[in-house]
């Protein structure tokens, strides 16, 4: 925890920073994976409808 400590007090901007990134690419990583989900449903439902 020392680290921490040391990372925070000496620039936490970066830290900040860090983190931001970090969520940004899970975000997009989130949201690309639950439309691939949302196409794959569509496709599964379009299977099914038989007129």
């Amino acid at each position: 925890m020392d680290w921490l400590s040391k990372t925070l007090s000496q620039e936490p901007a970066i830290l900040i920073i860090s983190i931001s990134v970090v969520l940004t690419i899970f975000i997009f990583a989130a949201r690309r994976a639950h439309l691939n989900h949302l196409a794959k449903i569509k496709k599964i439902d379009e299977s099914f409808n038989i007129k």
